[in-house]
């Protein structure tokens, strides 16, 4: 907000200054050529003076004026000359331009009052509250600028209810507040309030009710999120939202399918994208409980399906030797996860399987029935990576201290048998 005021000070100490720097210049010139003008005036008024004075006084000689009438002409005649002369001076002085100077310095207090009023500089002050509070680090210190941000916030809305930049911005405000409420009627405004509906407001305004309803997707979270997606089909929290949805009706393939979508938009790397994989694995998990997806183990020396298919089939699946090194500490309840995922692309497994430590070593096949989508399989990438790794806690993000190997790149058609992975790295 300081900034914002000095650079008004500057700006209207320019302006004053363009104003009467010419003003001030045309002034000393006009002074210096009033002195000349002033001066020729005068000598003018004399001369005619002198020529009336001659005339009367050759009338007097010769007669046609006594001298009673002479003395009366001679002093109406001094009279006029006082006259001219007082003209002339007042002539050279010119116009005084007291005025404008006024005008010039009144002229940026106006503009400042005026903006005070009717300007926005209430908005500057809620960017400055706004950046104050994503700057804060301190817990107790963060919600006071977020109260304070809220506060402005409504404030400047009471005035400017149409402003659609502060009322989204209001929104936000009470979801990192965790006041759904208020939340899902901002939102409800900007949905009312326009004719076009932005998708990702749709999306928001489904995720705030689905907050207020106690983490419940009810038939207005579903509308709102088929809407979102329907205008843009990426929309990640609609594709969130109905992930939820399906998975509460234990419908897993599907609802990986949304979350898988939600992933592939966010980016792996992201928290957002960190917990929906972890939403992924568990409902992978469900899935095989429920028998609603295959899930392929066999001890080595076993006989692996795809050695009886032909050689098209043979492409559509992935055959791995997965054994643990001596130095690996495990316990055998831990959990073993083994995925091919894309080989320096996207992080996200194509085909996973999941058991414990006890199974090993095994011989594991992966294919293109452990897809998590239709468009996203083993086999909709050119190159794979093959990871096996061993998590103490049941979680499918790596962390430290698991144990893990991998290989890479791998081509499926190339194939001629099973690969031999180890699992002998630590991450740190």
């Amino acid at each position: 907000m300081g900034n914002f005021w000095l650079v008004v000070a500057a700006m209207s100490a320019l302006s004053v200054v363009f104003i009467l720097w010419p003003l001030w210049r045309q002034s000393k010139s006009q002074q210096a050529d009033s002195l000349t003008s002033t001066e020729d005036r005068k000598g003018v008024v004399l001369d005619l003076f002198n020529e009336h004075l001659q005339a009367l006084e050759s009338q007097l000689a010769s007669g046609e004026l006594d001298q009673s009438q002479f003395d009366q002409l001679k002093k109406e005649l001094e009279l006029s000359l006082l006259e001219d002369i007082a003209e002339a001076e007042n002539q050279g002085q010119g116009t005084s331009r007291w005025g404008l100077y006024l005008a010039a310095a009144l002229l940026p207090l106006a503009a400042a009052g005026f903006y005070w009023q009717h300007g926005s500089i209430e908005d500057v002050k809620i960017l400055d509250l706004r950046e104050a509070y994503f700057q804060q680090t301190d817990a107790v210190s963060g919600q006071q600028d977020l109260d304070e941000l809220i506060a402005s916030l409504e404030s400047r809305l009471e005035k400017k209810p149409d402003n659609v930049g502060n009322r989204y911005l209001l929104a936000r405000s009470y979801m990192q507040k965790n006041d759904y409420v208020k939340a899902v009627g901002a939102y409800m405004y900007i949905a009312q309030h326009n004719e076009e509906v932005p998708p990702n407001i749709l999306g928001e305004l489904a995720q705030a009710v689905f907050l207020a309803s106690g983490n419940r997707v009810t038939p207005e979270v579903q509308s709102l999120a088929e809407k979102a997606l329907a205008k843009n089909p990426d929309e990640t929290t609609s594709l969130g939202l109905m992930g939820i949805a399906e998975f509460e009706r234990q419908d897993y393939g599907q609802a990986i399918q949304y979350w898988e979508r939600a992933v592939q938009a966010l980016g792996a790397s992201t928290p957002a994208a960190r917990s929906l994989l972890a939403g992924i694995e568990r409902a992978r998990a469900l899935s095989v409980e429920s028998g609603q997806a295959p899930l392929v183990l066999r001890q080595p020396g076993q006989s692996s399906p795809a050695d009886s298919e032909s050689s098209d089939s043979q492409s559509r699946s992935l055959t791995v030797k997965v054994s643990l090194s001596d130095k690996v500490t495990a316990s055998p309840g831990d959990t073993v996860f083994i995925y091919a995922r894309a080989w320096q692309g996207a992080r996200v497994p194509l085909a996973i399987q999941r058991f414990t430590v006890a199974n090993l070593p095994a011989e594991i096949t992966l294919d293109e029935s452990m897809a998590m989508a239709p468009n996203m399989t083993i086999n909709s990438v050119p190159k794979l990576e093959v990871v096996a790794r061993i998590s103490k806690t049941g979680e499918p993000v790596p962390q430290s201290g698991d144990w893990q190997g991998s290989y890479g790149p791998v081509v499926l058609a190339e194939l001629n048998g099973p690969l031999t992975l180890s699992v002998d790295q630590q991450i740190p």
